[in-house]
């Protein structure tokens, strides 16, 4: 299982610019909606509820905001560059600069933990994270992410997974 597996070039926004956590959450929600299968403000009510039971942000100036939602098609993610920083939650070291969206069915908590779990993963890189705040268009960011991610140990798509990725 790849994060590009579930990261469409038309879901990456170079120039995040919210001011604040709730239009943080409303451009990611419109950045995964097109592929999810539910409306932008369905997902960023759900998103909002997840951050109330604790923040997402993490070291690094990341933070991967997410939610199950009943109606998702299949997981899908965004990825957002906030140029500037932003204050979301209570991040360790700052600023948080890359966020990273995502929404699954309700079906898949295994799946959804995995996908987490890979992205954050990568993310862990500094280098990698300097070199997306670097990044000036989405096709430059996701070409990246699919290059250092093709360096790495491959993780394929568990048998009874592969039925979701494809829905």
């Amino acid at each position: 299982m790849r994060w590009m597996d579930f990261l469409a070039v038309e879901a990456i926004q170079p120039s995040l610019r919210a001011r604040d956590s709730d239009s943080l959450l409303q451009e990611l929600a419109g950045l995964l909606a097109p592929q999810a299968g539910v409306t932008a403000a369905v997902l960023a009510e759900h998103l909002r509820e997840r951050e109330r039971l604790g923040t997402t942000a993490m070291e690094g100036g990341v933070a991967i905001p997410h939610c199950r939602v009943e109606g998702v098609r299949r997981i899908v993610t965004c990825l957002g560059i906030h140029r500037g920083g932003l204050a979301f939650g209570e991040p360790e070291d700052g600023l948080v600069h890359l966020f990273v969206g995502m929404a699954a069915p309700p079906d898949t908590a295994g799946l959804h933990l995995n996908v987490l779990s890979r992205i954050a993963a990568l993310l862990h890189d500094a280098s990698l994270r300097g070199a997306l705040l670097r990044t000036t268009t989405a096709e430059q960011a996701h070409t990246l992410l699919a290059q250092t991610e093709a360096t790495l140990h491959p993780y394929p798509a568990p048998t009874t997974h592969r039925a979701i990725l494809h829905r």
